[in-house]
């Protein structure tokens, strides 16, 4: 009789826990620069507004398939991997179950720096952010000659990415015509959609690694 209660009491315990973890809405911070954003700046003002950015938009998709999920747009115009590293505490609150981080492109064409000095800076906000309890899905933004360099930084991510691949742009040269918001340099909300579209088996796949589930 004992034995029945104790295994009655087990399983009761057991169900209260993963209903509280799919009630748990599951905070999920968007790092990154303009692409993440919405607008740049400066000369390259395009793009879309916060509420029409991925991380907004993705949050509404992932919500339409069950997930209860809030998803901070962290990003910035003009954002370098190198300045975000001094910027995470606020960033990055206790609590982020998951990280996407998408930084370097600015490095590269702003400041000139090399792939190594890029994969330096964001082997340490990977660093940072793990050490906050969450997850990463690293979104890549350097050249495939560049592999090398990275091939640290991409292990120590839970998935790598390339949710903004060459096929949205007209031979690296700004987006194709029918996804250029205006300023040859940032994406309208058709090619904003196609990088939400591609985003979501990546992270439904993550979330349910890191031991999510969907409510229905």
């Amino acid at each position: 009789m004992r034995h029945a209660l104790a295994i009655l009491i087990l399983a009761f315990s057991v169900s209260i826990g993963a209903n509280r973890l799919c009630a748990e809405t599951i905070n999920i911070v968007a790092l990154g620069d303009s692409n993440t954003f919405g607008t740049g700046q400066g000369k390259t003002p395009g793009g879309v507004p916060v509420a029409e950015a991925y991380p907004a938009k993705l949050e509404r998709a992932l919500r339409a398939r069950g997930w209860d999920v809030s998803v901070s747009n962290q990003g910035a115009a003009g954002q370098t991997a190198r300045d975000a590293v001094y910027s995470l505490d606020r960033r990055i609150p206790a609590g982020t179950k998951l990280t996407i981080i998408e930084l370097g492109l600015n490095d590269r064409n702003f400041l000139g720096a090399s792939p190594a000095d890029v994969a330096s800076s964001l082997a340490e906000i990977i660093r940072r952010v793990r050490a906050k309890g969450s997850a990463i899905i690293l979104v890549r933004m350097w050249w495939q000659r560049d592999d090398a360099a990275f091939a640290a930084v991409q292990q120590s991510a839970d998935a790598l990415v390339s949710w903004w691949s060459s096929d949205l742009y007209s031979n690296g040269h700004g987006p194709r015509p029918e996804y250029d918001s205006g300023d040859h340099s940032h994406l309208n909300a058709a090619g904003t959609d196609v990088v939400v579209s591609r985003a979501l088996p990546d992270m439904e796949r993550v979330l349910t690694q890191i031991g999510f589930r969907p409510n229905r």
